[in-house]
């Protein structure tokens, strides 16, 4: 009977595509434009290969729900991010299967629930300190700015930081790690961008051993509110904790998601919300409502539906990732092809996200499309993934939506701003990072 279907499935190498030489220079010359050109020549399926390696491309919310959710454990996470591995370790993005529901379940109550409400003060400093110094500035470089201040949020929380010079420090280790990706020569000596980083990457463990050392020392672990502090106590029903390499490797891997993800989407809601100013007045209106005169507290951040569906607008059009690798590790049938064991599968929060059919006019900027009565992003469970989606959904979620939405709320409680270039001079944005880089923002205080 097996071998009956399989005859009646076409093999992935008949997919439309091509495996030609200039496929992998492509990719990495014109990032998101690859996506786009073969998605409008060959459809929603399609082959490619990439160093070497042969991909299938699998577009739309069925393929997101087979690759995230029913048949996640035929693929691997870690082989579609290996090149990660050798800067991250075995974090929590590197496992799959069993390994990755242990260790999420030991992970989840410290970024989850009354943990959240820990952070809120952290979050808040940070913003108001990075606020004042913006209101010094004549234009603000929204990517690096942003990323100043995911930087600082996620040191203190991940990496335990306590001072202005251990944030500079670890900061600067962590810049110096991720300079690594462009290293071409995979020697871990000085003269090279993979050794120093590979040094950066030994400061920042033992950095994170010390933290774990110094506190263990001090006898007092059930009182940290930070999110080392409870990954040192994490324990599940059976009695199983992580280990202090699991705890360092953890810590790292948050790091790196918790900087890059929120510092994108809040360059590209600016971006969206100067060129719709009708849109920065609801806001306004909204917490009005909601906030009033009073200090921002967590409690007002769950009662303001049109910001979370500006920040869904904004995950819609500009997602973290334009695509989600993975390796395929068990044999797997899609649209009558069988994928083997031994390629690669990608899926696309980008494409997806602009399928008219899930999103009509998908280029517009429209936060009411997630709205009663409308909510486009329910007509199919997997339909919006710009954070993953089923057992892989970002474990930082709920953390990334506290950092946004207290530096959003605050930031209109005291600014107006004008982001150039505007978006009459992109639109539509085919291209989020090449553009990202160039966003600047001139404030004007209210």
């Amino acid at each position: 009977m097996t071998v009956q279907v399989l005859q009646r499935l076409k093999s992935a190498d008949e997919m439309p595509g091509s495996f030609g030489r200039g496929e992998s220079k492509e990719l990495f010359a014109d990032d998101e434009l690859f996506y786009w050109r073969r998605f409008e020549r060959y459809g929603p399926i399609f082959k490619s290969c990439i160093k070497g390696h042969k991909f299938a491309y699998l577009i739309g919310p069925e393929a997101n729900r087979l690759v995230l959710s029913e048949q996640v454990d035929h693929f691997s996470t870690r082989l579609g991010w290996q090149f990660l591995e050798p800067l991250l370790g075995r974090g929590i993005l590197m496992q799959g299967g069993a390994e990755h529901r242990a260790t999420r379940k030991l992970m989840f109550p410290s970024m989850h629930g009354r943990a959240i409400a820990n952070y809120f003060d952290t979050v808040q400093q940070v913003v108001d300190q990075l606020l004042i110094e913006w209101g010094q500035q004549d234009t603000v470089p929204l990517i690096d700015s942003f990323g100043q201040f995911t930087t600082i949020v996620a040191s203190k929380l991940f990496l335990g930081t306590e001072s202005d010079a251990e944030i500079q420090q670890t900061s600067q280790w962590f810049r110096q790690l991720m300079r690594g990706l462009r290293g071409k020569l995979k020697l871990d000596i000085p003269q090279t961008l993979y050794g120093q980083s590979q040094q950066a990457r030994r400061n920042l463990l033992g950095f994170v051993r010390n933290k774990i050392t110094t506190r263990r020392a001090q006898g007092n672990l059930q009182e940290c509110r930070d999110v080392l502090g409870m990954l040192m106590v994490a324990t599940d029903e059976q009695g199983n904790h992580l280990t202090e390499s699991e705890v360092t490797d953890q810590a790292l891997m948050l790091l790196l998601a918790g900087q890059d993800n929120p510092a994108m989407l809040l360059s590209w809601v600016l971006f969206e919300l100067s060129a719709h100013p009708e849109w920065r007045d609801r806001l306004r209106t909204e917490l009005a409502q909601v906030v009033g005169d009073a200090p921002l507290q967590l409690s007002h951040l769950n009662k303001l539906p049109q910001m979370s569906n500006v920040l869904k607008e904004a995950e819609r059009l500009y997602p973290p990732v334009f695509g989600m690798a993975r390796g395929v590790i068990k044999d797997v049938e899609f649209a009558g092809y069988h994928i083997p064991a031994g390629w690669y599968i990608d899926i696309s929060p980008m494409l997806t996200h602009r399928l008219p059919d899930l999103y009509p006019n998908p280029d517009r900027f429209d936060p009411d499309r997630f709205a009663p009565p409308r909510e486009e992003d329910k007509r199919h469970p997997f339909a919006l993934i710009g954070f993953g989606g089923g057992p892989h959904t970002c474990i930082g979620l709920e953390l990334a939506k506290l950092e946004m939405k207290v530096f959003l709320a605050t930031l209109l409680r005291q600014f107006d701003w004008t982001v150039t270039p505007d978006r009459a001079a992109i639109a539509p944005v085919l291209q989020p990072t090449k553009v990202q880089e160039h966003l600047q923002a001139e404030l004007k205080r209210r």
